[in-house]
């Protein structure tokens, strides 16, 4: 049985039941129905009842869990060995899951097999598909793990939960916001969700809220963790056991999210006296000197990056705590925005104010080539991959459109034109050609193909025709709660 304190009191029930009945024209009755529960005579006729029951139905979907089975098998082929069996490549897929492959196209950069040379590929054909609105700007996104499910965030405090499967149906009898989630006082900074597919995080001021999506009715966090400094970004491990946390400060926090626990790692061990270390090498090995704008686990899981406005980027050993790579003044001394690793561990792309994207090797530290086209210098723009590598994606200040370059060579291939203000987030599905997009119109915008859409129809409607439900997913076997 449900506590109290879910519930609503007797009081504003019966209320909301007169009010109801009298808006449908029964005022009389509501008059009975008032006199004989000793409420307020005052009738007001009201459709907040009906309009509560609408959310109500719409967001009893029940969020299904991460199928960890089905990536791993569709990674086995082609990700690293590792003696974490947690560790898994969550974004890879095998090529012939491509809905449009006008080329062979790999799944992961390589530039040694997949050298600049070769033929110019096109950008995906994207088009909006869905919108949903905030009441204020919109300002953070993210897939689940396994593409099904997206997450806004807003500086109206609230989030958002969206069915990628019911987005692609453009069918307006279908509602792909399946959660609305309010708990944060301050507007979200950041979103990031467990491996797990169940768990949600969310950033706001100096405070991360952890949300278990399994329950539907359950609107406010379980867990929370607090920082010092106003976060900036987060990032889960891939096992689930930690999140990390960039904020304004210099330091990175690393959080267990099971015992609260946080971890601050220095960057490295303190020379002895009289050391031969130079001033130099303490720099590039110590933290760094500004806040952290981006902060994100490879897909390993054994690094970390960390993006800052000191100018700077930094890997990091996630075992150790130690800085294994340092690279200074990567965007012409202007502060880095973004930066994640590709998924066989050999590249660093980033983004800074300088309104140039770039791609780095990681070994050396030196740069291949860079993305321009794209003016960043006032709001931080996401840099990302496209699920499979191929493509580069990012937004434009100067015509509030998002960008597409060809990850290989840098060439611009593509502008996606919608949004009405500045774009303030982008993220890629990480198992087909799709993005989710926000800004300061309010906003959340997904992008897919056409042939997307087309494969989600004749899915559902197989589906209708074999005595299924086309709404939603639900759960399939027995998911351990978070809370076990």
């Amino acid at each position: 049985m449900s506590s109290e304190l879910n519930r609503m009191r007797q009081e504003e029930v019966m209320s909301l039941i007169i009010g109801q009945l009298a808006e449908y024209g029964y005022s009389q009755l509501a008059l009975i129905v008032a006199e004989q529960t000793h409420s307020s005579t005052g009738i007001k006729p009201s459709a907040r009842l009906s309009e509560l029951l609408f959310i109500a139905k719409e967001e009893s979907t029940e969020i299904e869990p991460t199928d960890q089975a089905r990536i791993q098998a569709a990674n086995s082929g082609t990700r690293s060995n590792s003696n974490n069996s947690n560790d898994d490549d969550l974004g890879a897929m095998d090529e012939d899951d491509d809905p449009e492959p006008e080329a062979p196209l790999l799944t992961r950069l390589n530039l040694d097999t997949d050298p600049k040379s070769t033929s110019q590929r096109s950008g995906p054909n994207f088009s909006t598909v869905y919108t949903t609105t905030h009441k204020d700007m919109a300002t953070s996104t993210a897939f689940s793990k396994d593409g099904r499910y997206a997450a806004s965030g807003s500086a109206d405090t609230s989030l958002k939960i969206l069915d990628v499967n019911k987005m692609k149906l453009m069918n307006d009898d279908v509602h792909p916001v399946v959660r609305t989630l309010y708990d944060h006082e301050t507007p979200v900074t950041d979103v990031d969700f467990h491996p797990n597919g169940l768990v949600l995080a969310a950033s706001s001021d100096t405070i991360v809220k952890l949300y278990d999506l399994s329950k539907p009715s359950v609107k406010r966090s379980f867990r929370y963790f607090q920082d010092t400094h106003p976060i900036s970004s987060i990032s889960f491990h891939p096992s689930g056991d930690f999140l990390l946390v960039g904020s304004e400060a210099e330091t990175v926090r690393i959080f267990d999210v099971m015992t609260l626990q946080c971890f601050t790692p220095k960057g490295f061990t303190a020379p002895p006296h009289n050391s031969n270390t130079s001033a130099i090498d303490i720099a590039q090995q110590g933290p760094h000197k500004a806040g952290i704008n981006s902060i994100q686990y490879a897909s390993t899981g054994s690094v970390f990056i960390t993006a800052s406005q000191d100018g700077s980027i930094k890997v990091w050993d996630a075992v150790s705590g130690k800085v294994i790579r340092t690279i200074d003044n990567a965007h012409s001394g202007k502060g880095v925005t973004s930066a994640t690793i590709s998924k066989n561990g050999r590249y660093i792309l980033s983004g800074g104010f300088d309104s140039v994207g770039k791609l780095w090797d990681i070994g050396s530290g030196k740069l291949i080539h860079g993305f321009t086209g794209a003016v960043q210098k006032t709001t931080k723009q996401s840099m990302i991959f496209s699920y499979n590598e191929s493509f580069v994606f990012s937004s434009d200040e100067s015509n509030n459109t998002i960008v597409c370059w060809d990850a290989r060579n840098g060439t611009l291939l593509k502008r996606y034109a919608g949004h009405q203000g500045l774009i303030r987030s982008v993220s890629a599905s990480p198992t087909e050609n799709g993005l989710i997009s926000c800004g300061n119109d309010n906003r959340v915008r997904y992008w897919t193909t056409p042939s997307a859409t087309a494969a989600a129809s004749a899915a559902a409607n197989a589906n209708v025709n074999a005595g299924g439900r086309a709404s939603g997913p639900g759960h399939s076997g027995h998911v351990s709660s978070w809370h076990d």
